[in-house]
């Protein structure tokens, strides 16, 4: 299927993956995916153990390079295997385990996340020029804001290695906000969070989308996903069996058989 051409940017979809195949060894991870992700929605992407979810999550970030197929980012086509320009074009990403910096503070950790709408000259940093100083400033005030925006404002100081679970689970979320997504791609955030954790999370997740960012979610909390997402995708095996709404997705009986529990028919 080709890519769309809208008649109004509203009807483009955000994202447009097509045919989106990749295989490991002889093992197909990927076959053939096609998904239109929408502005302003929070998607879910889900799936058995295995599915193919966190391969799709490294060719959209360009971690990884399709075999075939590919990837169209707000009208763009996206670069393979080069996760800097794609964090250019716009999308951020959490992995299934945090990856912080343990040995700075919270702060410092959310400052990296800015650094590429802040860098500076050589010359400018060598020289100290005031524009440089003032930028420091605005990233400095940006990144306590962004703790406070998702409930650590009092751990600025505070060392990353030293926090919670479901702190580092928040801080990672800061530190991909930093970067300014058009898309906030975020890979099992609920992963070992309690009840009240993943309830805190939900409400964050409704904010970020309240306030224009579109989020994609890898997550097997199924509670969360049906009540949070607006449309979920399926993939079983690395093929896409189901797209629709939770309600309609919960109760596909090709979704049910292959990652829900429900019982396996013959033929």
């Amino acid at each position: 299927m080709p890519f769309e051409s809208a008649r109004t940017p509203d009807a483009v979809p955000l994202l447009q993956a097509r045919g989106v195949s990749k295989s490991f060894d002889g093992l197909r991870a990927l076959d053939d995916v096609e998904l239109d992700i929408h502005h302003g929605e929070i998607f879910g992407l889900i799936g058995p153990n295995g599915a193919g979810k966190t391969t799709f999550f490294d060719i959209l970030t360009g971690f990884c390079t399709p075999d075939a197929g590919g990837i169209v980012f707000d009208r763009v086509v996206l670069p393979r295997g080069e996760p800097r320009r794609v964090a250019e074009r716009g999308i951020a990403r959490s992995f299934q385990n945090a990856r912080l910096f343990d040995d700075l503070s919270a702060l410092e950790n959310v400052l990296i996340g800015a650094h590429r709408r802040f860098r500076n000259g050589l010359w400018r940093t060598l020289a100290r020029l005031p524009g440089l100083r003032v930028a420091e400033r605005l990233a400095h005030e940006e990144a306590r804001a962004l703790l406070d925006y998702v409930g650590l404002g009092g751990h600025a100081d505070t060392l990353a290695g030293t926090l919670p679970h479901g702190d580092r689970r928040r801080l990672e979320i800061a530190r991909a906000l930093a970067a300014h997504p058009t898309l906030l791609a975020l890979d099992e955030p609920a992963a070992g969070m309690n009840a009240t954790e993943t309830d805190d999370l939900a409400r964050l997740l409704r904010r970020i989308r309240a306030d224009g960012t579109t989020v994609l979610l890898i997550e097997h909390d199924m509670a969360l996903v049906m009540e949070l997402c607006d449309r979920v995708a399926v993939l079983d095996a690395g093929r896409k069996i189901a797209e629709d709404t939770p309600a309609a997705v919960q109760g596909d009986p090709t979704v049910i058989e292959a990652y829900l529990g429900g019982p396996r028919h013959a033929g």
